[in-house]
């Protein structure tokens, strides 16, 4: 009986397994922050993500299940564990810098 529980157990932790998302990669997190730096460089960004901030995070979403992942929130968070790596870490600069410089325009 003691067999069947284990053999019974370990089919569920194979079965879950099989199921679980596959493990984030450097090239899915570099994908996302491209795109992601595309959106942030387009002529309507801030008119997208002021004004209709349901259809900007509709389209960041878009672009992180592009890329590979769940939604933007999961994108951001692989981004943070590869956070150390040179070519990540360039990406994620380009896109504040390019935040800052789209809305400068718009500072008080």
């Amino acid at each position: 009986m003691k067999k069947i529980s284990i053999a019974l157990a370990a089919a569920i932790v194979l079965t879950l397994a099989g199921l679980a998302p596959a493990a984030t990669t450097k090239a899915s997190v570099v994908d996302f922050y491209n795109a992601y730096l595309a959106l942030v460089s387009s002529s309507d960004y801030v008119s997208l993500s002021r004004d209709t901030p349901e259809a900007f995070d509709a389209k960041f979403d878009s672009l992180a299940r592009d890329a590979g992942f769940e939604d933007a929130a999961a994108a951001l968070a692989a981004g943070e564990d590869y956070a150390a790596d040179a070519e990540v870490a360039a990406l994620r600069k380009a896109v504040a810098d390019k935040i800052l410089e789209q809305y400068a325009p718009y500072k008080e």
